[in-house]
């Protein structure tokens, strides 16, 4: 999945085969800003985030075939990510706290359940991917920390176990 940048549509979300032509073609593409592409484990359907609605929002839309698209987060939402069954989505919403979506895909048609809240994730880095989920939903990893704009210094020691010894 490449995310790609045209100067006439803003960023959008294009998908590269690995077999046969190799030839990218859209996902999304439009005048706005489609990033954070993340294809469901049933590789049915691809959950983003996109700015069409003034604000970050996270969609669904099928895949490879886009189309139709369905509005998962309803106060600002990125990063998306799902389950191993497909059937619940998680994302960051505009208010740094990891949120949960029931999915329901019968008939390839998108019901998206409430978002629900399910815990605050406070000095969340967004810069570097905030957080992952294990694949059953129940446990996550959170980037977190103070993240210092100048450099640090770092310290490398070679051939510690010699040093040891000593």
């Amino acid at each position: 999945m490449r995310v790609a940048t045209d100067k006439r549509t803003a960023t959008d979300i294009y998908a590269l085969p690995l077999s046969g032509e190799r030839k990218p073609f859209p996902i999304v593409q439009n005048a706005f800003n489609n990033m954070q592409p993340r294809i469901s484990p049933d590789g049915k359907w691809m959950a983003y985030s996109s700015n069409e609605s003034g604000r970050y929002e996270v969609y669904v839309t099928g895949f490879p075939g886009g189309g139709a698209k369905w509005q998962v987060s309803t106060s600002g939402g990125s990063f998306p990510n799902w389950r191993r069954d497909s059937r619940e989505l998680f994302l960051l919403d505009a208010a740094d706290n990891v949120t949960a979506v029931d999915v329901n895909t019968a008939a390839n048609r998108v019901r998206m359940g409430t978002p629900q809240a399910l815990f605050h994730a406070g000095g969340v880095q967004t810069q570097q991917g905030p957080y992952t989920v294990t694949s059953d939903g129940k446990k996550f990893l959170i980037n977190t920390g103070d993240v210092k704009e100048e450099n640090q210094p770092f310290t490398l020691v070679q051939n510690w176990p010699a040093e040891i010894k000593k």
